[in-house]
């Protein structure tokens, strides 16, 4: 039977730490035992014998307690390898952590220091920001301020304002009551001045009648009145700037003792221009002396000619009195003059 002990290599061959490889140990060892024959018995002889046995068997536990130390030898320095190779290789790991750490760690140092910036710009935008505010709220609480002061003006202006209403329509309504007593006053002045005029015409007649007058060659007398009748053609604005140039005018026919007088002045079938009109204001007939008409000798359907006759002529008949057409102001018929 043989037997075996571990060998101890370098540890490095073939890239293989710490190998054990086994190397097989003859059994040439031990291949000198020979069967023991019987011998005779010898006291020297069994003796040595005895002394032979004894060394045999003592060198054969040497050998075995050799290979033990050289098997324990072996297997401290196999554990000792493994233990180093282990601590390289936990160095190893560690070395590469640390870097990784001392990576992460410069990683984490720059985002730090681009947080603390960061942070920093916040802090400087935060205060920029927080001064803004101020400024706007100082300027909010000036603007509530001139708000609040515009809020009273306008309020004190709104009560101004009606207080100015309420005044402007007391005027308003005093001017109105004033605006119609004027009118009726100056009602009431024209009808005095035109009773005036009249009351100043019929007593300028009553002088002229307590007055013998002396009519102008070629004129007709009756009663205080002298009376032209012309034997010429013209207009009736001609007709009357020529009674003016004679200091008369057209006549003015007011009493039928007059139209009986012109009409018989005038003879028979004949077209004379009086002194009556509507040319001023269209159908308000009016005397050349702006006496308004009272007694009329209209003839039957006159005045009926619209705007285009604004002029009143007599014609004379066989009758007493005659009659009044309005016709166009342009025709030429003679006249009569009164002063």
């Amino acid at each position: 039977m043989s037997k075996g002990i571990y060998e101890y290599t370098n540890g490095f061959e073939d890239e293989e730490p710490n190998e054990i490889k086994t190397i097989d140990i003859d059994d040439h060892i031990y291949n000198n035992k020979r069967p023991i024959m019987p011998r005779k018995k010898d006291v020297a002889g069994d003796q040595h014998s005895v002394s032979c046995q004894w060394w045999k068997r003592y060198s054969g536990a040497a050998g075995v307690c050799l290979g033990l130390l050289c098997v324990l030898l072996l297997a401290g320095i196999t554990g000792l390898l493994l233990y180093q190779r282990n601590q390289l290789t936990s160095s190893n790991s560690l070395t590469k952590e640390w870097e990784q750490l001392q990576i992460t760690g410069n990683n984490l140092t720059a985002e730090r220091d681009q947080l603390q910036t960061s942070n920093n710009t916040l802090t400087k935008e935060r205060d920029h920001l927080q001064t803004s505010d101020n400024n706007l709220t100082a300027e909010r609480d000036q603007l509530q301020t001139s708000n609040n002061t515009l809020i009273k003006e306008r309020d004190q202006l709104q009560t101004s304002y009606n207080t100015l209403t309420k005044e402007r329509d007391q005027l308003q309504t005093r001017y109105n009551t004033l605006t119609k007593e004027r009118d009726q006053l100056q009602t009431r002045y024209n009808t005095l001045t035109k009773e005036r005029d009249q009351l100043q015409k019929e007593i300028e007649r009553l002088k002229k009648s307590t007055v013998e007058k002396v009519c102008p060659q070629g004129w007709k007398k009756l009663g205080s009145s002298c009376y032209y009748v012309s034997t010429e053609l013209k207009s009736w604005e001609e007709s009357r700037q020529d009674c003016r140039d004679r200091g008369a005018d057209l006549v003015v026919i007011k009493s039928q003792e007059q139209q009986i007088f012109v009409n018989w002045l005038c003879g028979v079938k004949k077209y004379v221009w009086i002194g009556l009109t509507d040319s001023v204001t269209e159908g308000t007939w009016k005397w050349v002396d702006d006496t308004p008409l009272t007694t009329t000798y209209w003839n039957s359907g006159e005045p009926n000619g619209g705007g285009a006759e604004n002029c009143v002529y007599l014609y004379s008949w066989s009758s007493d009195t005659g009659e009044w057409w309005a016709y166009d102001c342009s025709y030429k018929y003679r006249w009569i003059c009164e002063k």
